[in-house]
């Protein structure tokens, strides 16, 4: 496919990246010549500087044959001309990030009236990740959400958990005494997609995707708490604490909000009138005490400086807060934070992409009955991904058991779970897959898979 993506910020550039990993002809439009010849340069993509909104700039980058032309600029006006325009100029698929609360609520009226056929925003998506982790104990985080029935939970196996210096994979699901299915396993910088002879050995961090009903036994297990949390401060004012800010209020949580411009706090005291607004410093390690870090269940920090949310963060863990949600764009600090047990990570730009991908894999292969991809996360770091599907009846293996020879399925890929009307089922030998299922796969990064038909072998 033929992709045009307007905007090398984070998004663009890791759009640009997984793009041109799974072969598709991509073309970046930046106005920053230096971003665009840094692209260029890293990965097999080529480049244009300007304006995306432009449609002169547009048509030299081949938007006439473009399948799908992204537009990801920090500015919604521009990225919403942009597939104007190219929507007028022959391009097949449009999709426009857009944050403005205002203008992300319109997105019945510009595909109807302009023809975008997708809006993201990826402030409100990371509001909802964000709402999700609320009360999981630090040491645990909740790495994808399966049609709000079923979570991929992260967990670093250390030797408080096996003692004995390994434990099979066989003894896993007795040793938590729920159902769950372990789906990945990185080791050091390497995956595996275990089988059941695998060994899981101490340090090793595991993925178990379970039924949300299923995720407290197992935070039980591990000797933490999974309770509800009353006491939310949020350090950061803008647009995602407002949508955060929002959800917990309406499930009756007590939220704080720091906010270092007064005009901003004036403006949230309006929009969120039962939260507690304080014009403070977030970094101020004085001003978070008598915000009353010491007593909050949750942190959240999500100023839009990776380095202030760093040291929010490590001091808000340093004060014993149970919780510490952190937003961050460079991975660098992602894997800092990760090594002082400060887990529950978040990245806007990594959302946005996934929800990006999810759409042209979905037009890459032409489905009368509808999207094949419900929802589709990157894990261990973008080695893996996992893919909730729905079982057409095109599917080749409808009614197969897993047992049988013929249900074979290609090297690193693993149906993890099935959705069926709601119920949550753990595969074994006997298990089948039937029309209207809705199936977990995951797999080593490199398949690509379009379609549920993608995983079986030949």
């Amino acid at each position: 496919m033929k992709i045009i993506i307007v905007g090398l910020g984070q998004t663009g550039t890791l759009l640009a990246q997984r793009t041109a990993a799974e072969s598709h002809d991509t073309v970046v439009i930046d106005s920053d010549r230096e971003r665009v010849e840094s692209v260029t340069n890293l990965y097999n993509v080529s480049g244009v500087r300007g304006s995306g909104a432009s449609k002169e700039i547009l048509l030299q980058a081949g938007v006439a044959t473009a399948d799908v032309i992204v537009a990801v600029t920090p500015v919604d006006e521009i990225n919403l001309m942009a597939c104007m325009v190219a929507k007028n100029c022959g391009a097949r698929y449009t999709v426009a990030r857009v944050h403005k609360p205002e203008l992300s609520g319109d997105g019945d009226y510009f595909s109807q009236t302009f023809q975008i056929d997708c809006i993201t925003n990826p402030k409100l998506d990371t509001a909802q990740e964000m709402y999700r982790q609320i009360g999981i104990p630090g040491k645990v985080k909740a790495d994808a959400y399966f049609s709000d029935v079923a979570t991929i939970i992260r967990i670093n196996m250390d030797r408080n958990i096996i003692p004995s210096g390994s434990m099979p994979l066989r003894e896993v699901k007795s040793f938590f005494g729920t159902d769950m299915l372990v789906a990945t396993v990185t080791r050091g910088e390497k995956l595996y997609i275990p089988n059941g002879d695998f060994v899981i050995q101490p340090g090793d961090v595991v993925g178990i995707i379970a039924a949300d009903t299923a995720i407290s036994q197992i935070v039980m297990k591990l000797g933490l708490t999974h309770k509800p949390a009353r006491n939310i401060v949020l350090v950061g004012g803008g647009t995602v604490a407002y949508y955060l800010g929002k959800k917990l209020l309406e499930n009756k949580r007590n939220v704080t909000i720091l906010e270092n411009d007064r005009r901003r706090c004036a403006e949230l005291a309006q929009l969120l009138p039962t939260a507690q607004i304080s014009y403070a410093d977030g970094v101020d390690a004085d001003v978070l005490l008598e915000e009353g870090m010491e007593k909050a269940d949750v942190c959240v920090s999500l100023t839009g400086n990776d380095d202030a949310n760093l040291v929010i963060s490590l001091f808000a863990w340093s004060c014993g807060v149970e919780s510490v949600i952190t937003r961050v764009n460079a991975t660098a600090y992602e894997k800092l934070l990760n090594k002082v047990n400060i887990d529950i990570t978040i990245s806007p730009a990594v959302i946005s992409a996934d929800r990006v991908m999810s759409f042209v894999r979905n037009v890459t292969v032409y489905n009368a009955s509808g999207n094949d991809i419900q929802c589709l996360y990157q894990l261990a770091g973008g080695m893996a991904e996992a893919i909730e599907f729905i079982a057409y009846d095109g599917c080749k293996k409808l009614g197969i058991p897993f047992r049988q020879s013929e249900f074979k399925l290609k090297k690193d890929i693993l149906v993890a779970m099935i959705i069926r009307q709601g119920q949550v089922i753990i595969p074994d030998g006997n298990s089948c897959i039937q029309s209207g299922d809705r199936v977990v796969v995951i797999s080593k990064k490199g398949h690509g898979l379009n379609t549920l038909n993608d995983i079986f072998a030949l």
